[in-house]
C-alpha cells in the first residue's frame, strides 16, 4: 500500500514544495516505506534541527497539497497535540470527462458561441433553473473550463458576473 504514495507524487508537485517541505516529506516517506514505521514531529525536528511547531506546520502545507493525509494522535503524556503522523495514499483524481454531464456540456457549447453571457441568460436560453445554472458553473469553473469576471453594470448595484469558456474548456468540447 505505501509504494502507491511514492508513485502518485510527481516530480512536478515535488518542485511545487519548499526545500523544507521536501526535506520533511521524504523523511515521512523514508521512516515509513523502508522502517515501517510512523514518524513523530518532535524526531523529525530534531533530525532537520527545528522546531517542532515548524515541522508541524511544513506537514500541513505538505497536507494541503494532497501529497499525504495526517493522522494526528495524542502523545503519551498528553501534553502535545501532534505526536505521530501517519501516510495516507492520495485519492485518485478524477478526469474532466466525468465531471461532464449534458447540461455542463450546454453550458460549454453557449458560451463558446456567446461569450461574457451572464448566469440569467444561460438560464433562459438554456431552459433550467438559475440554482441549477449556478451551480454547473461552480464545477466548471473549479475544473478551469470556464472564467468568470464582473461584467458592466445594468443598473444600480453589483455588476453580475459574465462567464467564458477558456482554452481547456474549447478543447474539451472539441
Amino acid at each position: 500500500m505505501p509504494e502507491l504514495v511514492v508513485a502518485m507524487i510527481t516530480g512536478e508537485e515535488l518542485r511545487a514544495l519548499t526545500e523544507r517541505q521536501r526535506e520533511v516529506l521524504s523523511i515521512v516517506v523514508e521512516n515509513k516505506l523502508y522502517k515501517n514505521k510512523d514518524t513523530a514531529i518532535p524526531e523529525i525536528a530534531e533530525q532537520l534541527g527545528i522546531a517542532p511547531v515548524a515541522v508541524y506546520k511544513h506537514l500541513l502545507e505538505i497536507e494541503k497539497d494532497e501529497l499525504c493525509n495526517i493522522t494526528v494522535t495524542p502523545s503519551v503524556k498528553g501534553t502535545r497535540v501532534y505526536e505521530r503522523l501517519t501516510l495516507q495514499p492520495r485519492p485518485p483524481r478524477r478526469l474532466t470527462a466525468e465531471a461532464l454531464s449534458e447540461p455542463r456540456r450546454a453550458i460549454l457549447a453557449y458560451l463558446s458561441d456567446r461569450p461574457d453571457a451572464t448566469a440569467f441568460e444561460l438560464a433562459e436560453e438554456l431552459r433550467m433553473s438559475e440554482y441549477a445554472v449556478n451551480t454547473n458553473l461552480r464545477v466548471l469553473e473549479a475544473i478551469s473550463l470556464i472564467s468568470k469576471q464582473r461584467g458592466r453594470a445594468v443598473k444600480r448595484g453589483v455588476p453580475p458576473y459574465v462567464y467564458n469558456i477558456t482554452l481547456h474548456g474549447q478543447a474539451t468540447i472539441r
